[in-house]
């Protein structure tokens, strides 16, 4: 019940505990992701829905031509989304609009989407799984070449044999060009089939296969983001650098453990424990692989060249190289050094000589997901601005410095920051609260799928705490109290006393997907207060290693799904990163696959992620004491307010 108010007082201005706007650079193209078909589109900002499926082989029901008057173009939207059009109002019910229903012809895509087109027969899990990075722009140099040739009957008469002929026709750069067994064999055939008129596919100075003059201008590649809970596909154009298709999947892996820990535990204890890790994760890739090509219509003998980059442990389990040494003291991989292998050695269904090109890595706990990192934000060629980076999950990476000189160390942030170990936390799947804001009278939350929320992920929990410090609820030593400022009742009613201790009741059970309430209890923020403790901790050691300071520090580039999708100022209030200058902080979104990315189409990235494995500094943090130190000072939050 609401205390009667003292006519004589004095009405107090509330505050707006609401998140600032980030600013983002628009992007002309979007993503369209269209379930249950797991179909990914790129598809110009501003058109419709129903315009990007115009040329798919979805079905999309409807009378009108897609003129908004028959209300049938029906889509499921489960990205988060604004309210329907006018048009919608009209013609959709009021169930239908909160379900996230929507009109695929009146609904314009001005951010990244996901869909789902007719009913499935089971019900389907949308699981936000980052695709996208921030690429910069460079030059076009891909390892992988196309070169068309016309062999003249010259040759033939000279009795020249048949792979002369074409290193002459392409010139004396190319006199000591290679073939291995497998073209050698094909190629007389070939030759034949093509008329003697051809591409040479060559790759470095070797020419892998020949192929018809029409596939001269087929020239793609692929890109394998490994990660421990999700992996990213890219198919690639080698002749533009243009993304054609990506797609995501769970990690199959994760059925022996969540966490690279868990996996390398099960590969030491299980005699087939290794080729069980190896033959999950070949399987996804090519699962990964097929989908992207039938997207664009191309075959698996169209991909001759693919990069992967994972951390140290993934990179191990795809290559079947035993991992035990990073599983202990003094955590030695079998090799850091990038390969460039037969993908078929693998186990990838790509042309027989296609190639695969795995990261280079730094140590056991800096893998190629890192270096490639480094490479997407640019830092290794920069002469004077002071880059700090981080992929924030269990282990928290992190680099710090400039192509002068490079520093990274990985701290141990546990699971929290991806939504484990939390009394009501997940990953960011659907149903997950990803966002939060708190106006004058209560609670505001973002929910993936636009659902009743299910729980709480780790870009929806930094948000969480920074709110409830900003108003008073939870202190700078991390205690969950009440506060008697002017703060709206029901937002007040949500501390709880429970067990001795006060929770934060995020949702009811009327609030809630399955009507139970979900809570922040003290112990989540413990968990928090360690895992945000550890990352600033290596943040701190870095800069005193390097000897800068905050206010040396030009950017802050956030990595991983965290990174991209966690508020930077909420960020930076929980202490999570440092307070620096407005607009310092950029999402470099799925650095990992767009690292890799530069390093299918430029051979002068591959160069510098290797000469990067050997230059980069890395800081052992359990050897610091002034780790230790900076730890136990990082465990509070920040006293005051930024916003």
């Amino acid at each position: 019940m609401k205390k009667p108010r003292d006519k004589k007082s004095k009405k107090k201005k509330r505050r707006s505990i609401s998140l600032p706007p980030q600013r983002k650079l628009k992007r002309r193209h979007v993503w369209l992701k269209v379930l249950p078909e797991d179909l990914w589109l790129k598809v110009r900002r501003g058109k419709t829905i129903y315009e990007a499926l115009q040329k798919t082989d979805v079905e999309l029901e409807g009378d009108c031509g897609g003129l908004g008057k028959c209300g049938k173009c029906k889509v499921k939207v489960l990205s988060s989304l604004g309210p329907p059009s006018m048009e919608g109002k009209e013609l959709l019910g009021e169930d239908e609009i909160r379900q996230g229903m929507r009109l695929a012809c009146r609904t314009k895509l001005k951010k990244d989407l996901t869909i789902q087109v007719g009913e499935s027969e089971e019900e389907v899990t949308y699981y936000q799984i980052l695709k996208v990075g921030r690429r910069p722009i460079f030059y076009l140099d891909p390892p992988l070449d196309k070169k068309l040739v016309t062999l003249d009957a010259e040759g033939e008469n000279r009795g020249l044999a048949d792979f002369e002929r074409i290193k002459l026709a392409l010139g004396p750069e190319y006199q000591d060009l290679t073939a291995p067994l497998h073209c050698l064999r094909t190629l007389p055939e070939m030759l034949t089939k093509t008329n003697y008129r051809g591409a040479a596919v060559v790759h470095d100075k070797t020419m892998i296969a020949w192929q018809p003059w029409e596939q001269g201008g087929r020239r793609y590649g692929l890109v394998f983001d490994l990660g421990t809970s999700t992996l990213v596909g890219k198919l690639i154009s080698l002749l533009d650098g243009k993304e054609i298709a990506a797609i995501s999947r769970l990690n199959s892996q994760s059925k022996f453990g969540a966490n690279v820990i868990s996996r390398l535990q099960y590969a030491k204890e299980n005699r087939q424990g290794l080729r069980s890790l190896n033959e999950l994760i070949v399987r996804d890739l090519n699962l990964i692989a097929r989908r992207l090509l039938e997207v664009a219509g191309l075959s698996p003998e169209d991909i001759f060249i693919g990069v992967a980059a994972g951390n140290t442990t993934m990179q191990h389990l795809l290559l079947s190289l035993d991992p035990s040494g990073i599983a202990q003291a003094p955590f030695n991989p079998v090799s850091t050094d990038g390969m460039i292998l037969k993908a078929a050695e693998v186990g990838l269904v790509f042309h027989p000589e296609a190639l695969l090109y795995v990261m280079p890595t730094r140590s056991g706990y800096i893998g190629g997901d890192l270096i490639s990192a480094v490479i997407a934000s640019g830092a290794a060629e920069q002469d004077d601005l002071m880059i700090l980076g981080m992929d924030l999950g269990t282990n928290g990476e992190i680099f710090l410095g400039n192509r002068r000189r490079l520093l990274t160390c990985s701290a141990a942030a546990g699971p929290a920051l991806e939504g484990a170990k939390i009394s009501h936390g997940m990953i960011a799947k659907d149903g997950a609260i990803e966002g939060v804001t708190s106006g004058e009278e209560d609670l505001w939350y973002r929910v993936i799928s636009n659902i009743k929320p299910k729980g709480i992920c780790g870009s929806g929990l930094v948000d969480l705490v920074a709110v409830l410090l900003h108003c008073g609820i939870v202190d700078y030593e991390g205690l969950l109290q009440p506060v008697s400022q002017n703060l709206g009742d029901n937002l007040m009613s949500r501390v709880v006393k429970r067990s001795g201790a006060y929770d934060f009741l995020v949702a009811s059970p009327e609030e809630s997907f399955d009507g139970r309430p979900i809570y922040l209890t003290q112990k989540d923020v413990r968990e928090l207060q360690l895992a945000k403790g550890a990352v600033a901790a290596g943040i701190k050691t870095l800069m005193d290693e390097m000897g800068v300071r905050v206010e040396d520090i030009d950017r802050v580039y956030l990595a991983g799904a965290l990174g991209n999708y966690v508020h930077p100022l909420s960020a930076e209030r929980i202490g999570l990163i440092p307070s620096v200058r407005p607009g310092v902080i950029q999402s470099l979104g799925n650095a990992a696959s767009t690292g890799a990315s530069m390093v299918l189409l430029s051979k002068g990235y591959w160069q510098m992620a290797n000469e990067l494995a050997h230059s980069i500094e890395h800081i052992e943090l359990s050897t610091r004491i002034d780790f230790n130190d900076y730890f136990i000072e990082s465990l509070n939050f920040p006293e005051n307010n930024i916003w």
